[in-house]
């Protein structure tokens, strides 16, 4: 969120707008080193007591034309000290909040979790003006606010110029000395480590793959969580096959988006589902959800699967029904493989930094024009 902050910080200063950042400050939590057991509560202090009366002075003081910005509903514990002034609210996905409500079947909260997503509803409800990162995100969201807004927009997110095709020699080079095991040999690509990313059916469609008689090796970014662990343990068989990375850099992200055979993304659920377009950006197949907002993302350029099913007894026939999908993707011939490509790279045109800047200021513009004409 930083990031996304920053973003728009800079778009906004490179069109002449004034723009001031406003982030809690750090005392308490330098007191103690990061990890100690004691550290977060320190930092709980600095955003809960000593932001709130600095954030109510700043937005008391801005001059008049100013609008207020939050560049995520998770801040909602904040918005009462902007509620008073022109603001708008950015939306990116209301996974937890409907967890909260045990809307997603797929993930449990604990009791601190569902007060702390009350608190941050009971903040961002009482907003006038959003931009939402995707219509699921924007349909999610109008039915938890308390009046029907002013403005409620899409503004769909902007893909990092840092994801495009590069040379293939270039890409085995870097591949080769973080993965030296997999060199040439083909593989599937996942990205994520949220538990509406269905890590758990990346994993059994690629076993049905396997089965299918059509071993692949896998690469997954992001550490394996218990349930994963317990999954690879009974299938000792298939470790050789399996890739794991903690952590990987932009430039090895972009370089596995331009060597592997297809991203498997087969989320639950997104607020809008960066990997989509990054891969597509590389020129990657995409094998993902048929859900919102997958498919408004991938459009026409991506592969789709139905979603997993809840029902553990029915996993092994969706992945099967996957697993067959993929084969298929990955036995297309060149002539289709670059027909699929090339609608890859004209899907990312929709989602161009220069689009998304003239669409902000608008959007912004039009938030400010009608909380001042109320």
């Amino acid at each position: 969120m930083r990031n996304y902050a920053d973003q728009i910080a800079s778009s906004l200063r490179s069109r002449g707008h004034q723009v001031f950042q406003i982030t809690a400050p750090v005392v308490f939590g330098k007191l103690l080193p990061k990890g100690h057991p004691i550290a977060k509560w320190l930092g709980y202090l600095d955003q809960f007591v000593l932001f709130p009366p600095l954030l109510a002075f700043r937005a008391h003081s801005l001059p008049r034309g100013s609008l207020c910005v939050l560049t995520d509903q998770a801040l909602g514990p904040w918005f009462p000290w902007l509620s008073g002034r022109p603001h708008l609210i950015h939306c990116h996905d209301l996974l937890a909040f409907q967890a909260a409500l045990g809307l997603q079947p797929f993930c449990q909260l604990n009791r601190s979790g569902r007060i702390y997503q009350w608190w941050i509803h009971r903040g961002f409800r009482r907003g006038r003006c959003f931009l939402s990162v995707s219509k699921a995100t924007q349909a999610a969201l109008e039915p938890c606010l308390a009046q029907s807004p002013l403005l409620s927009e899409v503004l769909y997110n902007a893909c990092s110029a840092r994801f495009l095709v590069i040379p293939k020699e270039q890409a085995i080079q870097i591949l080769a000395a973080k993965l030296p095991e997999i060199g040439n040999k083909p593989f599937l690509f996942h990205i994520g480590r949220n538990w509406y990313k269905n890590r758990l059916g990346v994993l059994a469609i690629w076993e049905q793959m396997h089965l299918l008689g059509a071993p692949i090796h896998l690469v997954l970014v992001g550490t394996l969580d218990a349930p994963m662990q317990a999954w690879m343990r009974q299938r000792k068989h298939l470790a050789p096959w399996l890739h794991m990375l903690q952590n990987a850099s932009d430039q090895l992200v972009v370089a596995l988006y331009n060597s592997a055979s297809a991203l498997v993304f087969p989320s639950h659920a997104e607020g809008f589902g960066w990997p989509i377009l990054e891969a597509l950006a590389c020129s990657c197949p995409v094998v993902t959800t048929n859900v919102a907002p997958m498919n408004e993302v991938g459009g026409p350029a991506a592969d789709y699967i139905p979603p997993a099913p809840s029902s553990p007894e029915l996993m092994e026939s969706w992945a099967l029904q996957a697993a067959q999908h993929v084969v298929m993707v990955l036995a297309r011939t060149p002539k289709e493989q670059e027909r699929v490509r090339q609608l890859g790279l004209g899907q990312v045109k929709y989602f161009q930094l220069s689009t998304w800047e003239d669409l902000l200021e608008s959007h912004y513009q039009r938030a400010l024009a009608l909380q001042e004409a109320t």
